[in-house]
């Protein structure tokens, strides 16, 4: 398996492969490539006669197959993508044929988003042989900051140290929507000018002092009156701040805080959390207030409030109250 930048890179060159398996629980890399792909395999004005997409949900191997055998009319590669090809997965061994001898001037793109093609199909084996294959997956909160530094700079644009983590924390791990917004913003700034706060409240529309990042800081000194102004601001934007976030980005800060207090030494903190050393203050504050044990029955507290915004065990609780009930629980620790 190759990584997602050698497979760019070879695309970019004109290297292309007759058959690219793109799968796994990240859809951000698995749009990456197809992108590129009919970027470069076929010029804009052939796209209507040396470009098809098949959808593995209505999409016969019959109809994929007669597809791909076709010679390209206008240029010298057709690009063949088929979308939820794990809809096919029953019966992908029926491309086997063609798997084990493809056209070196056809590119086919099998798009298997959350899903895997298992490895001990023949079929897998055949695209392993010949083709490309990209087995994607999340990336953890630490790899998202550097993700984010490398998109902006692709962008034209770096980040102030405030700016990142509050990214994190309105958008979360989502990388197609970080990207979207960072789009946004190159369009909205000029090149080269630092992202500060301000500019991502101006333009993209979240409160630099009011979402989930900042209650995480509230929480860590025992603020229970600037946390419920959060929590209001927050609930009165429910559609920027949805709850199941901020419950994440609360789960995210005690577990880490957590792993805080057994370290020997602040020094690997930064490693062992996976978070800029900027930040460490935040914890080493937070680490004042909560005892390791404390911090276990705050990670007890917001499991039982995820459950309860998910509608387990709550009666239509409205978030704001259920927010504020975790919170009350989490400084009277």
């Amino acid at each position: 398996m190759k990584d997602i930048n050698q497979i760019l890179s070879s695309i970019k060159k004109g290297e292309y492969a007759p058959l690219y398996l793109l799968m796994g629980s990240e859809p951000f890399f698995i749009d990456q490539v197809t992108k590129a792909l009919s970027t470069h395999v076929v010029d804009e004005s052939a796209r209507d006669f040396d470009s098809t997409i098949f959808y593995g949900k209505d999409a016969l191997p019959t109809e994929i197959i007669e597809t791909v055998k076709r010679f390209p009319m206008m240029g010298s590669h057709q690009l063949v993508v088929v979308r939820e090809a794990q809809y096919l997965d029953s019966n992908i061994d029926e491309l086997l044929p063609y798997l084990e001898n493809p056209l070196q001037q056809t590119v086919l793109v099998l798009c298997y988003k959350h899903k895997k093609l298992d490895k001990r199909k023949k079929s897998y084996k055949a695209i392993a042989k010949t083709g490309v294959i990209l087995e994607t997956k999340p990336l953890y909160e630490n790899q998202v900051t550097a993700w984010i530094k490398d998109r902006g700079l692709r962008y034209g644009f770096n980040f102030n140290p405030h700016a990142l983590p509050l990214l994190i924390s309105f958008l979360g791990t989502d990388l197609s929507k970080i990207d979207k917004e960072l789009e946004k913003l190159s369009s909205r700034v000029e090149a080269g000018v630092e992202i500060t706060p301000d500019l991502i409240e101006k333009h993209i529309g979240y409160s630099k002092d009011f979402n989930g990042f900042e209650l995480q800081k509230s929480l860590g000194k025992r603020d229970i009156e600037h946390s419920f102004r959060i929590v209001r601001y927050m609930a009165s934007n429910a559609k920027k701040h949805p709850i199941t976030l901020t419950i994440t980005v609360l789960f995210n800060f005690f577990q880490k805080l957590l792993l805080f207090q057994g370290l020997s030494s602040v020094s690997k903190a930064p490693s062992v959390l996976g978070v800029s050393p900027y930040f460490i203050k935040d914890y080493e504050a937070a680490a004042r207030f909560y005892s390791m044990k404390q911090i276990a029955r705050v990670i007890g507290f917001i499991k039982d409030a995820d459950m309860k915004s998910k509608g387990v065990g709550a009666q239509n609780l409205p978030s704001e109250e259920l927010m504020k009930e975790l919170i009350i629980k989490i400084v009277s620790v």
